[in-house]
C-alpha cells in the first residue's frame, strides 16, 4: 500500500519498514538470537528505489535483507507444503499483498511456477473504491484474475486439489471452522470444497466492514481485503477445476528454514516420510525411543490379520498408518499414568500432525488413546457426525485389539518372542511363545482377553508355551 505511483516505497513505507524490522531487532537481542535472515518479498522486490531502501535498512537496523526473486518465492512456499503434508500432486497459491505465487508440482517435484505482480492490496486499490465491494466491482475483479490464471495452461483444468499459504487462506479456514463448529482444532491441512467457499462469499457479501470484523475467525486487520481474497481464491478453484481446496499453515518462512537446514542436514528432511518424522517428532517429545514403540507390533499384526481374514474386522485401508496408531499408543501415560486415555486422546485431537488430515488424525486419535467401549463412546460423541458407524465399529475393534497387545506388554520389554492364531467352531486360541518367566504376561492376557472376545463374539482360550531360542 505504500508503492507509489511512480513505483518508488513512499517515505513513510520505508520508516514503517524501519521501525518493525527495529522491534524485532530488540526480540532477537533479548532472546539472543544472533544470525538472523531477513527475507524481502514483493514491496521491496517491485520498488523502482529499491537499492536506496536496503541501503537504508542495512545503515538503521543493520540487517541486510535478501530481496527474493518471485521464482525463490515460490519455490520457498512449495517446499515447504512438501515437506508438511502427504499431497503428491497438487497446486499451490499463496496471495500476499502485492503478489501472488502459484505453482505445480506432480509426485512432489516442482514441475512449473509463476508469480502474478497482484495481491490482495493491490487489488483492493485497483477494483474496490468503498469500505466493501460492489457486486459490479466484484464481477470485473473476477473477470481479471480470471484472465490472468488462464494465461498459463498448465493450470487451465488441471483437476488437482489447491493448496493455499498465507494469512488469507489462513482466515478462511478458520471462519469455515467456526461456521461449521469443527470439533478439532488446528487448521494445517485443514479443507474446503467449492461449496464451502461459496457460501463463505455469500455470508461476506451481507456484511458490511464492521459486521466481517465480527465473524468468528476472521482477523479484523484483514476484513478490508478478504472479499478480494476469497473471490480471487473461488475463481482460481474454477479455472483449475480442483476438488479441493486445502490451507497449509506452512508456507513462505518455513520453506525458507527448511531450505537452510537442508543445506546443512540433507539426510533429516525426506518429503517422502513426512507422517513418520512428525510421529517421531511427537515420541521425541516425551524422549521416547522409535523402536521400543514397536516392541510386539508383530503380534499384533499376526492377530489382526487373522481376525481380518477371518471377517471378525475390515482390513483398515492404511497399514502405515495402524503402524504409527501402535506407537503412539496411550502416548499419554507420561504427561499423567492416572488418565492416561484422556491425555492421549485430547494431545492426538490438538497436536498438529504433518502429513495427517484432520480426519486420520481423529482416527488416529481413536486408535491410540483405546481404554474401552464406554471410553471410546465418550470420545466419539462430538464428532458422530464426522464418521460413520461402520467405520467407528471397525476403529473400535483395532483399538481393542492395540489395547490387549500394549497390555499384555506390561513392562515394556516382554520375552514374547511369536504367537499362533488357531480358530474352531466354538472358540479362538492364541499360544504365546515365551523365552524366561511369563507371569505378567499371562495374568494381563487373561484380564484383557475379554476386549479380544467382543470382536470374535466366541470364546478366547489363552496359553503360554516357554521356548528356548538359538541366535545365529
Amino acid at each position: 500500500m505504500y508503492i507509489q505511483e511512480n513505483g518508488n516505497l513512499s517515505d513513510d513505507g520505508t520508516k514503517v519498514l524501519v521501525e518493525t524490522l527495529l522491534k524485532f531487532k530488540e526480540i532477537l537481542a533479548d532472546i539472543h538470537v544472533e544470525e538472523v535472515f531477513a527475507a524481502a518479498t514483493a514491496a521491496i522486490r517491485q520498488a523502482k528505489n529499491q537499492q536506496d531502501i536496503l541501503e537504508f535498512v542495512e545503515k538503521e537496523v543493520g540487517f541486510m535483507l535478501t530481496v527474493l526473486t518471485a521464482e525463490q518465492e515460490a519455490y520457498f512456499g512449495h517446499l515447504a507444503v512438501i515437506h508438511t503434508t502427504n499431497i503428491r500432486t497438487a497446486v499451490t497459491i499463496d496471495m500476499g499483498g502485492g503478489s501472488t505465487e502459484v505453482t505445480y508440482f506432480i509426485e512432489k517435484n516442482l514441475i512449473h511456477s509463476h508469480s502474478f505482480p497482484f495481491g490482495a492490496v493491490s487489488l483492493k486499490g485497483k477494483f474496490m473504491k468503498g469500505l466493501t465491494m460492489t457486486d459490479v466491482e466484484k464481477a470485473e475483479l473476477v473477470n481479471y484474475v480470471q484472465g490472468q490464471f488462464q494465461t498459463l495452461d498448465w493450470l487451465v483444468n488441471a483437476r488437482v486439489p489447491i493448496i493455499a499459504i498465507g494469512g488469507s487462506a489462513r482466515n478462511i479456514a478458520q471462519v469455515d471452522q467456526q461456521r461449521k463448529n469443527f470439533p478439532l482444532n488446528g487448521t494445517h491441512q485443514y479443507e474446503l470444497n467449492a461449496e464451502d467457499l461459496h457460501y463463505i462469499s455469500y455470508h461476506f457479501a451481507q456484511c458490511s466492514l464492521d459486521g466481517l470484523k465480527k465473524i468468528d475467525g476472521l482477523s479484523s486487520d484483514r476484513a478490508d481485503i478478504i472479499v478480494l481474497a476469497l473471490e480471487t481464491f473461488r475463481t482460481f478453484m474454477s479455472v483449475v477445476q480442483a476438488p479441493v481446496f486445502m490451507y497449509s499453515k506452512k508456507g513462505l518462512r518455513e520453506g525458507i528454514i527448511i531450505s537452510q537446514i537442508h543445506d546443512l542436514f540433507p539426510n533429516d528432511f525426506n518429503k517422502n516420510e513426512v507422517t513418520k518424522k512428525a510421529i517421531r517428532h511427537v515420541l521425541g517429545k516425551f524422549n521416547v525411543s522409535e523402536d521400543s514403540t514397536l516392541h510386539l507390533y508383530d503380534i499384533f499384526t499376526t492377530i489382526y490379520t487373522k481376525f481380518c481374514e477371518w471377517g471378525y474386522m475390515d482390513v483398515f485401508e492404511n497399514e502405515e498408518f495402524l503402524k504409527f496408531s501402535y506407537q503412539l499408543f496411550h502416548i499419554g501415560r507420561h504427561i499423567d499414568n492416572d488418565a492416561v486415555s484422556q491425555h492421549t486422546f485430547y494431545l492426538l485431537t490438538n497436536l498438529t500432525l504433518d502429513g495427517v488430515s484432520n480426519l486420520e488424525r481423529l482416527k488416529m486419535a481413536l486408535l491410540a488413546s483405546y481404554q474401552n467401549k464406554d471410553t471410546f463412546k465418550r470420545y466419539v460423541e462430538p464428532y458422530q457426525h464426522v464418521i460413520g458407524e461402520k467405520e467407528l465399529k471397525q476403529l473400535r475393534d483395532i483399538g481393542a485389539l492395540l489395547r490387549f497387545t500394549h497390555g499384555v506388554d506390561v513392562l515394556g520389554r516382554s520375552n514374547i518372542k511369536n504367537i499362533t492364531v488357531e480358530k474352531n467352531a466354538e472358540s479362538i486360541m492364541l499360544t504365546f511363545f515365551v523365552e524366561g518367566n511369563y507371569l505378567l504376561e499371562k495374568y494381563q492376557a487373561e484380564k484383557l482377553k475379554k476386549h479380544l472376545g467382543k470382536i470374535c463374539s466366541c470364546e478366547v482360550i489363552i496359553q503360554f508355551e516357554n521356548v528356548e531360542e538359538t541366535y545365529i
